[in-house]
């Protein structure tokens, strides 16, 4: 009766795949468990130099408003200059990046960590407000939750 449900929703094609993973697991999970490992190496490369990134941005900023007290925001992020090549070199220790919901990895380069990491233009605002510098005007608004901002941003959702 098995055989039947599986034939008749999987296909043929889909009943030998079962069959065959059925049979075979043993041999399979070792190869899983390893691209997971991977998967999770990966990711703390990406979360290590994401850190740095932003403890720079941070510095750079409070330098910055140290000198200029006076400063608006756009001359503030126009005069931060992150070294991405230098924190590449000294903060990945792994070829390999990956962004905690991609099942896949790309290199360590230069592009690839920059677009990643700066997705978006409110990337160093949110990083300055979490870190209490305000000097954006008006009183300070409530902490903006980057958790619920990257899932909106994995499910295309604008925030409220």
């Amino acid at each position: 009766m098995t055989n039947i449900w599986l034939e008749v929703f999987l296909g043929k094609i889909g009943k030998y795949i079962i069959s065959f993973l059925s049979r075979s697991y043993q041999f399979i999970i070792p190869f899983v468990i390893a691209y997971g490992i991977f998967l999770a190496i990966s990711s703390y490369n990406l979360k290590r130099i994401e850190k740095k990134v932003n403890l720079e941005i941070l510095n750079q900023a409070r330098v910055i408003i140290k000198k200029v007290p006076d400063i608006n925001y756009i001359d503030l992020v126009d005069r931060i200059k992150i070294p991405w090549k230098k924190i590449i070199k000294t903060y990945s220790f792994f070829p390999y990046i990956s962004q905690e919901s991609d099942l896949w990895v790309t290199r360590t380069n230069l592009i690839d960590v920059r677009d990643i990491i700066m997705h978006n233009d409110k990337k160093i605002r949110l990083v300055l407000e979490r870190n209490g510098i305000n000097i954006f005007g008006g009183k300070p608004t409530i902490r903006k939750n980057l958790y619920t901002e990257y899932i909106h941003r994995i499910t295309r959702r604008k925030g409220e």
